[in-house]
């Protein structure tokens, strides 16, 4: 297991710039397993709750407008698609917690 101090330090050397894979390689050479290297490069995990949100709101308003004027309804679906992948993330988020 790679103490938390460690972690931190490996964390500062990647955001002023060292490559990943002399960190890795270091770490490596300091007999750590590939399971304990992988836990300090986790991926971050983006939260994109509030941009869906935004977008279906502002595409299912264009595709009510482009109804309104005679057009077809696949843009107002393509927001209901959008409020789909934003009720996904709630429950992927609270399932989290």
């Amino acid at each position: 297991m790679i103490p938390e101090n460690k972690i931190r330090v490996i964390h500062q050397q990647l955001k002023n710039g060292e490559p990943e894979g002399e960190v890795r390689e270091k770490l490596k050479q300091e007999g750590y397993t590939e399971e304990e290297i992988q836990q300090v490069f986790k991926p971050h995990k983006y939260d994109m709750r509030s941009w869906y949100l935004v977008f279906a709101i502002l595409i299912t308003l264009a595709g009510i407008f482009e109804l309104i004027n005679g057009g077809s309804f696949i843009i107002i679906l393509l927001g209901g698609l959008l409020f789909l992948a934003y009720s996904n993330e709630l429950k992927r988020l609270g399932k989290k917690k």
